[in-house]
């Protein structure tokens, strides 16, 4: 039996709460996300697919940071994209 395509590493990055002076929901997000990468044991070449959790609509002014922002502003390259919400 081949675990190809069988199993994900999932890491879970966490950021300041309450209100952070000078913070973007985006900053949040890339934060977010890049220590979920580290927590993970991985570097950004190895990740292939990026799923975010619990969309919230951006703050004004703010772009809204989709799963597809996030990927570019951080430099990956996943063949999969999606975003969850309950």
């Amino acid at each position: 039996m081949q675990i190809r395509d069988r199993y994900a590493v999932v890491g879970v990055g966490y950021t300041p709460q309450g209100k952070v002076p000078d913070r973007t929901s985006l900053s949040f997000h890339l934060e977010a996300t890049a220590n979920a990468i580290a927590d993970a044991g991985l570097k950004k070449q190895d990740i292939d697919g990026l799923i975010s959790y619990r969309h919230f609509p951006p703050c004004p002014g703010e772009p809204d940071p989709t799963p597809q922002l996030l990927a570019q502003q951080l430099g990956l390259t996943p063949t999969y994209l999606s975003q969850d919400a309950n």
